[in-house]
């Protein structure tokens, strides 16, 4: 690990590489990510470690436990059913709001088909953070057009954490993807003002990423932090 750079610098470096080892799924959910370990990995103080890891658990990626110390998050399959099931009736809400109130927002078609394309291209290219936050900007965006900014940021905190979800337990295949097509489907009935239409393809959308979800994938991650770590800081060292 470099030590020339500096220490804010240092810190994001950690936070994305921490952040980066959950999200490519090499540490499987409920990892112990010992401060002590990882400073002696990546050659570093603890204090970075520890202001990456609380990042990290302001985003839901790690949980961090009073005299256990900090781990991967491990949520249970019916947080992960009730965390939809709210991000549903918000959805419901936001693009009944839209089909009401579209055609006062200009250019607002425009930035959804953008995205549109942008989520087709980031999945051709087997980009799939990409992919999320072309999701997240989608939803948003149909959110936005309600003017209700409780709205906005309440759904903006659920995408996160069904991205996360989607991250540990999502299998998502850049071989003809569903995603686009469906927002797209929601965004003519939007365009039309079919709210009982857009209302029930929204819902669809939603469910079926939940029900594509396989909590067995858990199994499928099997590096350890020395395994993972190790390896970052023999390249850094290089």
């Amino acid at each position: 690990m470099q030590k020339n750079k500096k220490k804010v610098s240092l810190d994001d470096e950690i936070y994305s590489m921490i952040k980066r080892a959950i999200t490519n799924r090499e540490l499987a959910p409920g990892t112990k990510l010992s401060e002590e370990e990882l400073a002696n990995m990546l050659n570093v103080s603890r204090t970075p470690i520890r202001l990456a890891l609380k990042r990290l658990s302001y985003e839901m990626l790690v949980t961090i436990i009073p005299r256990r110390g900090a781990f991967v998050a491990q949520p249970t399959p019916q947080e992960v059913k009730n965390v939809f099931e709210m991000r549903m009736l918000l959805e419901d809400y936001s693009v009944r709001k839209a089909c009401e109130k579209s055609k006062e927002s200009k250019g607002f078609f425009e930035r959804i088909e953008s995205c549109i394309e942008l989520e087709k291209a980031a999945y051709s290219q087997g980009d799939i953070p990409g992919v999320l936050l072309q999701v997240e900007d989608i939803h948003v965006e149909i959110a936005k057009i309600s003017g209700n900014n409780i709205l906005v940021n309440q759904l903006r905190d659920l995408i996160a954490l069904t991205n996360i979800y989607l991250t540990f337990f999502g299998s998502m295949s850049s071989n003809n993807p569903r995603s686009p097509k469906e927002h797209f489907n929601i965004l003519m009935e939007i365009k039309n003002g079919h709210s009982e239409k857009a209302s029930l393809l929204m819902y669809n959308h939603i469910f079926s990423i939940l029900n594509r979800l396989d909590f067995n994938l858990i199994q499928q991650t099997h590096g350890g932090i020395e395994s993972v770590f190790k390896k970052t800081n023999d390249v850094k060292a290089n």
